[in-house]
């Protein structure tokens, strides 16, 4: 498979939602297959809010292959033996692009808290920009779970790209009241330290809603977790000590700033039900039925209100296997449907 990376820089002002503008900024992304000569064969995913870049594959520098590696390669759903496949990580993250970490020219210090409030549309934006770069134009087929789906709603909405389809998977339209109470209590548990253990549990809290109790039930039973491999001495059961150890393999890799930008980001997101008559992609909506961060209702409710503008959408429940993290985890049902939508 060929697999690069590389990492475009934008020296020309990006205006934000909010009304800042970052006066340049730099997005890290890998491409896996080739570009057809037409420049049409573009799969463009989106990751979600802790992935990155590193979709699949396993380069020199890097210490596993990527999040989707199931998915993406020769042969498989996203095919790179027919695709060119391309995965951006989002401004404001913690994995080359331009983010909280990243040095402010203008005060020769990292942002940190100070780096400016930030939107799906503005990951979208600049994303565009990098898109135009590459003289792209077309894209074949646009894919994103969670805050990734929330992004492939917003780029089929716009009237400066041709997508022609697109795949949703567990994601919303508009933010849930409970999301936004966890988010704001994840938030507030990293302002209670500025050591890694606020990140650690914060991360912890969202991972509970990541996953089922169908999944805890099932892999761990009521199990007690041995003296031996116990991560902290208050720790009982396998369950806890799975939690934990998680908590602390995040700390290892991601940023508490990035975490507060793009848990609001998530928060903020509303899809503009007016830009519905621009989608003339055709639209695939995925949910997990065991999914408690983003579950079935939400996407149902969305689906109708596509069918209602005339959208050419289909919904489709799949069996789930770890709560909201099942997206992450190719069934045969998922596969499936994947590839029955890819190849309509």
């Amino acid at each position: 498979m060929n697999h690069q990376r590389e990492i475009f820089s934008s020296s020309q002002p990006l205006i934000l939602e909010s009304g800042t503008a970052l006066e340049s900024f730099d997005l890290i992304y890998d491409t896996y297959g080739k570009l057809n000569h037409s420049k049409d064969n573009v799969i463009l995913i989106f990751h979600a809010f802790s992935g990155s870049h590193h979709a699949a594959g396993k380069l020199d520098r890097d210490e596993n292959v990527g999040w989707w590696d199931s998915f993406i390669g020769p042969n498989k759903v996203f095919d790179t033996n027919k695709n060119y496949i391309i995965c951006i990580n989002n401004l404001g993250s913690c994995f080359g692009s331009t983010g909280p970490s990243s040095l402010n020219k203008s005060t020769n210090k990292p942002y940190g808290i100070n780096f400016p409030e930030i939107s799906v549309k503005d990951w979208n934006q600049a994303i565009l920009r990098l898109l135009l770069s590459l003289n792209i134009s077309i894209i074949n087929l646009a894919v994103g779970s969670s805050l990734g789906g929330m992004q492939v709603m917003d780029i089929i909405s716009k009237k400066d790209i041709d997508v022609r389809k697109g795949i949703i998977i567990g994601a919303t339209h508009k933010p849930r009241q409970l999301n936004i109470l966890l988010n704001h209590v994840q938030r507030s548990i990293l302002k209670l330290g500025k050591n890694s253990d606020a990140l650690k549990v914060a991360r912890m809290l969202s991972h509970v809603s990541y996953i089922s109790n169908d999944f805890l039930k099932e892999r761990f039973q009521y199990n007690r977790e041995s003296l031996e491999t116990k991560i902290s001495d208050d720790i009982i059961y396998e369950s806890e000590n799975y939690l934990s150890y998680h908590g602390e393999k995040f700390v290892k890799r991601f940023d508490k700033d990035t975490f507060s930008l793009m848990t609001k980001a998530m928060d903020n997101f509303y899809f503009d039900e007016t830009k519905i008559n621009n989608i003339s992609s055709k639209v695939l909506l995925l949910s997990f039925d065991d999914d408690l961060l983003f579950p079935t209702k939400d996407m149902l409710e969305f689906h109708k209100l596509l069918k209602m503008k005339g959208v050419n959408s289909e919904h489709k429940d799949l069996k789930g296997t770890r709560g909201h993290d099942s997206f992450l985890y190719l069934t045969k049902e998922y596969k499936h449907e994947l590839e029955k939508f890819i190849n309509s």
